[in-house]
């Protein structure tokens, strides 16, 4: 996902459980979410609980994807394309 044009993942701690909280420039989480759930891809878009902090760091929401011990890594690759789709048709 790191080469997907204008995608920026939020947080790089080396022990970082399987949370991806991430902003694509040029396109609004809620947006970015909306459409994934159109392609039957679950996300979550928000400030998660974290509004304080994330006010304080001048993010406003993220899309946020977690998984777990049954996702697949075809789902990850579907989410990935999923992103890189959109950003297409933002024009990224």
């Amino acid at each position: 996902m790191l080469d997907i044009p204008g995608l920026r993942i939020l947080g790089n701690a080396s022990d970082k459980s399987s949370v991806i909280s991430f902003l694509v420039e040029g396109i609004h989480p809620y947006d970015m979410g909306t459409l994934l759930d159109k392609m039957g891809i679950a996300v979550r878009t928000g400030h998660h609980c974290a509004e304080p902090l994330m006010r304080e760091l001048g993010v406003e929401s993220t899309v946020r994807a977690s998984f777990a011990f049954y996702n697949t890594e075809e789902e990850i690759d579907i989410l990935e394309k999923g992103i890189r789709r959109i950003v297409g048709m933002f024009g990224g």
